[in-house]
């Protein structure tokens, strides 16, 4: 009877040194990731506008589905302002979920036209003009003076020139009736106008001009006269002068 007892324990004893869980994996309890690109969380959107939903699920396995509120690519719904989102649910093959939601809002936009408008405007304002004198007799001399003027001008381009309108030695000053013998010469000059050379001050057919601008104006301009005398040239006692017209005009109002 001593003999069957030993041979059951031996097999026991052979069963219970084996391990329970030979071989056995460690269970997958990591849920999938989530990104949603469009609709991005905060994001804003003009009613109306065209805007393609765009999301992406991973798992560090498998990913089992990937359903969002619309399909990959599908259009957003924008139709109608105010808060919006968008949901995207994943499971993995093991059964892990995961969702990720984001918001958005709709807005209206309506364009409101401001502005105003500029009348058409072509101003000359002309300060006094100093003496050229006095005129020495016998000496050779170029008499200049300045004159203070003001050009504003709504216009695409503008012209300044000056004539002597009178029918007595057109450009030359008189006095009664002494003419000088060269002409009166005159120029003008400002910050963004383009100045003309000094020349002799001709006649309304044919007016001397004086600076240009290529756009609207709005300039303090400097106007020179300079009275050349010879030493040869004749001066009669009183004064000498002439009444200047001067003309701001445009092609391109």
């Amino acid at each position: 009877m001593i003999r069957p007892w030993m041979g059951v324990l031996g097999v026991l004893a052979l069963c219970a040194a084996l391990p329970a869980t030979a071989g056995a994996q460690a269970a997958d309890t990591t849920p999938p990731t989530v990104l949603v690109a469009t609709p991005a969380q905060g994001a804003t959107f003009v009613k109306g506008q065209a805007v393609s939903v765009s999301f992406a699920c991973t798992d560090d396995v498998a990913v089992a589905d990937c359903v969002g509120t619309l399909a990959n690519g599908a259009a957003l719904d924008t139709s109608v302002a105010g808060p919006g989102s968008f949901t995207v649910t994943a499971h993995d093959t093991a059964g892990n979920p995961q969702t990720a939601t984001t918001t958005y809002s709709v807005v209206e936009q309506d364009p409101g036209d401001v502005g105003g408008s500029t009348q058409a405007t072509l101003t000359l304002t002309l300060g006094p003009a100093g003496a050229l004198g006095p005129f020495v007799p016998g000496i050779a001399k170029d008499y200049s003076t300045t004159m203070a003027a003001k050009v504003i001008s709504t216009a695409a381009d503008a012209t300044l020139t000056v004539a002597d309108a009178s029918s007595t030695a057109p450009g030359h000053l008189v006095n009664g009736t002494y003419v000088l013998a060269q002409a009166l010469k005159a120029s003008a000059a400002s910050v963004n106008g383009t100045s003309a050379p000094l020349a002799d001050i001709g006649s309304p057919a044919f007016p001397t001009l004086l600076e240009t601008w290529n756009g609207p104006a709005n300039d303090d301009v400097t106007v020179t006269f300079v009275q050349p005398l010879a030493v040869n040239d004749l001066l009669r006692t009183g004064n000498y002068g002439k009444t200047l017209t001067f003309t701001l005009s445009t092609t391109q109002p």
